[in-house]
């Protein structure tokens, strides 16, 4: 039996999101982002203060190196976001947990935390 095309094309875009994350883990496992090799913030070019992603590439290598003390240290948020994007991923085989995490609520609270976090980050490196 032949699967219909959505599924064959779901399961390439899934496993090419595998392959990409592997890759990606092994290059941040091997090559210290401060090394100048990947991206800089944009944001934090232009205007000087740190966005709420900035720190992540240093806090994601540090992560893969077990040190998750330090991953806080470069961007406490990462490992909170890391968390509620795997409870996104379940919550797709989940309809109560889906309807919860993709509630307008839930979506203020994100936004507001992710605000919250840049702004207080930005004051205390002002310190």
């Amino acid at each position: 039996m032949v699967a219909p095309d959505h599924v064959i094309s779901r399961r390439v875009i899934i496993a090419l999101a595998v392959v990409a994350v592997a890759v990606a883990c092994v290059s941040y496992y091997l090559v210290d982002p401060s090394t100048g090799l990947y991206p800089r913030c944009l944001f934090k070019q232009l205007t000087g203060l740190d966005c709420p992603g900035c720190g992540s590439q240093r806090a994601i290598r540090a992560m893969l190196h077990g040190d998750i003390r330090g991953a806080m240290g470069y961007n406490a948020f990462l490992p909170v976001a890391l968390v509620l994007i795997a409870l996104l991923l379940v919550a797709r085989r989940h309809p109560r947990l889906d309807k919860v995490l993709n509630s307008r609520t839930s979506i203020i609270i994100m936004l507001i935390a992710i605000v919250g976090w840049t702004v207080i980050r930005n004051l205390l490196n002002c310190l």
